[in-house]
Parts: structure tokens; sequence; C-alpha cells
């Protein structure tokens, strides 16, 4: 998920400084808990299955822009009492260390381990010394989570995303240095899966010439106004989950009163806001919605799992694609 951020937060992401004092870069150490594969089909709204073998949850809480700790260790219980195990940050949201500091807290109050949760987290790619930042990037997110394993780290975009431009011959290989530098640091045990966010058909197809691993999962922005059929079934085929991101179309108040969406908040007594939750679920894709209000989290899993669109629902929300974007500046599309 793209995020508005002051410079001086992009220098720190980016260069791969902290403000926190970290040790000096060390390989990074195995998990012995990394070897077994982890199980969320019973959780409330069920898993997806990765192509590793891995699960991931359905319904996650997304964290971005969420940088109080005290809000987001509150969050966080919330989000654990309702019933979810999956939580989503980024290197670049600045808030990796408050969600550590609120799973160490709010676990031990449910009596919950490490295990019983998955994290995923992204990194950027970066056209100074991708190998290298991606390396201290994977490292750094370890210590601030305080755990010795990442559940899902994500390419977060395709390109060097704020000092970087679309048309930059260094885009395509970054790409592979960040892949394969992913697979490396998995290959040690540290990551348990490895995948891509806002990555279109064209970045994925130019993968098979040097990836030695599928992607488990595409985050992607996803709403009846940007159905992005091609790319979804291009994931389908290749065995890639996909995940929603911006789910309620980055705030935008004309898709919430849409015939369709209107219509099925009636019948199911949910909102409209919902619908667009269930109408990814509905239609084999993963959501993260983000919120710091308790309530709220509770209802965004709760509901969502009671409104279980029906096909003839589905489609007329995938009637409305306008295939257009509404995150500020996020357009994989243009980016070669």
């Amino acid at each position: 998920v793209p995020l508005m951020l002051s410079s001086h937060l992009i220098r720190v992401a980016l260069i791969g400084r902290s403000a926190l004092p970290l040790s000096p870069l060390r390989p990074l150490s195995i998990s012995r808990r990394v070897s077994m594969p982890i199980r969320f089909d019973a959780i409330p709204g069920g898993s997806f299955a990765l192509n590793d073998g891995n699960d991931v949850p359905k319904i996650g809480l997304g964290i971005s822009r969420i940088v109080n700790q005290d809000k987001l260790t509150d969050a966080v219980r919330a989000a654990l009492k309702a019933g979810y195990r999956l939580f989503d940050t980024a290197r670049i949201y600045n808030n990796e260390y408050m969600l550590g500091i609120a799973l160490k807290t709010a676990l031990a109050e449910q009596g919950l381990k490490r295990e019983d949760i998955f994290i995923t987290t992204k990194v950027p790619t970066v056209n100074e010394d991708p190998a290298g930042g991606t390396e201290l990037s994977v490292k750094e997110s370890l210590e601030k989570l305080q755990t010795d394993y990442l559940d899902l780290v994500l390419i977060h975009y395709p390109r060097d995303r704020y000092t970087g431009n679309d048309d930059d011959e260094r885009n395509g290989p970054n790409r592979k240095i960040v892949w394969q530098k992913l697979e490396e640091i998995h290959a040690r045990g540290t990551i348990r899966s490895i995948g891509v966010s806002n990555y279109e058909v064209y970045h994925l197809a130019e993968m098979a010439e040097y990836a030695k691993m599928v992607p488990v999962l595409n985050q992607c922005e996803y709403h009846p106004y940007n159905t992005e059929k091609l790319l979804r079934r291009y994931c389908k085929q290749k065995g890639i989950v996909f995940q929603a991101f911006s789910s309620l179309c980055w705030g935008n108040q004309q898709i919430l009163a849409e015939p369709p969406v209107k219509a099925a908040a009636e019948k199911y007594g949910v909102s409209p806001q919902t619908i667009l939750y269930a109408f990814a679920v509905s239609t084999g894709v993963g959501i993260i919605p983000k919120s710091e209000t308790p309530a709220r989290i509770a209802t965004n899993l709760h509901d969502t799992i009671k409104a279980a669109l029906t096909p003839e629902e589905q489609r007329a929300l995938l009637a409305l694609n306008k295939g257009a974007t509404f995150c500020p500046g996020c357009e994989p599309a243009e980016c070669v």
C-alpha cells in the first residue's frame, strides 16, 4: 500500500538507516520454526493455500498510517480478540517497531504465541545497492518486529518508488536483484514466504527468466472500479494468491452509492464499505482492511464473513469496473 511520507522518512527508509540503534549487519539466523507449515484454515474467514505449502489468512489487519503506539496496541488487541491472525505492515510505514511492541503485549495478554499469527512486511526496491538494501531491510524488520522469522516479505513496488521513475532502465535489473536476494534470505530460513506488490502481468512474466521461486502472493489495488481481470487470471494460472489493498477505493464516495453496492448492503444488513470488503473475499481475493477503531476492526471481519455475495451480486459489482486506479501516485502499469 503506498503511503505519503515526509521526505525525511523516505530518506530513512530508502537509504536503509534507522532511527533506532541497531546492531551491525550480520547474516540472518535460521529459525527452526520456519520449516513446519503453520495452518490458518480454522480461523474466522479461513485462509488461502500458498504455492509453497504455507497458508495465509484471507482477512488481515492493515496498519499503514497508524503511527501512534497506544492506538496501534489497542488495534492489535481488538484484532486478536476478534479473530484476526494476519498483520500487514511495511518498512516505509515507519511502524514496524510499534507493531512489534503491540504484538508482544497483546499476544501475552491473550495467551497466544508468535506462531499463532502471520506477519507480512514489505521491502522497497532501491536504485542504490538494491541487494544490500534488501538485506538490511529484512534484518531491521526482524529486529523491529521482535521476531526471528517473517511469514511473508513482499517487494513493495516494481521500481524505486520515491527516487526513481517509471522509465528508468534500472527498474527491471533492480527487481531481479531484490527478488534474488529475497530468495537467498528465504533459503536461510528467516522468511517463510516471498511475494510481490503492485506487480502487473509484465512484471510477473519477466520473473520466469530469473526466479527460482514463483511469488506466493501479489498485493494490488482492487475494488469494483478496478477489478484487474487479466492480472487476476494470470495470478490464478501461476498459483499466485491475489490480495487487495485500498478495498474502499481510497475513500471514493461515488462507489458507495452505486446501486449494486447499496442493494447488497441492505440485503445483508451491513454497511456499503463492508460490501466492498465482501466483494473481494467473495471473488477469491484477500483483504487487509485498515482501522484503528476497535469496534470497526471487529465489524470489518465478522460482517464481511456474514455478507457472502452470490454469483449474481458479484457479477453486478464486477460490471462497475472502470479500469482505473485511485491510490494517489500509484500507477504500476506505467513502470517498465
